[in-house]
């Protein structure tokens, strides 16, 4: 069974272009609301409904770090996350998507 993250918050990065920003991603009954810190150069806040996600793979940071995620959307976006515990999260994103 995978981790219940709905309410929760974790430490994340979000690749936007080759920054990656520090922040948080938030879970909720509908989707992810990733926050950044205000320190990063590019600040703001990205929201993927979990309905809107086709798939979540794998990804390696610098092309060696097993720590990151790939979340694609319906429209084609690849949003790029590094973050801990990634096995976990994957199930939960998958289980979200498949109900």
């Amino acid at each position: 069974m995978a981790e219940n993250y709905v309410n929760e918050k974790i430490g994340a990065n979000y690749m936007r272009g080759k920054e990656a920003v520090g922040g948080w991603i938030n879970f909720d009954e509908n989707g992810l609301t990733f926050k950044s810190h205000a320190v990063n150069i590019q600040t703001g806040e990205t929201r993927i409904e979990y309905a809107a996600i086709q798939d979540i793979k794998k990804r390696n940071t610098l092309g060696i770090v097993p720590n990151g995620i790939s979340v694609y959307t319906n429209d084609g976006f690849e949003h790029k996350f590094v973050i801990h515990d990634r096995e976990q999260v994957i199930k939960f994103l998958k289980s979200r998507i498949t109900q």
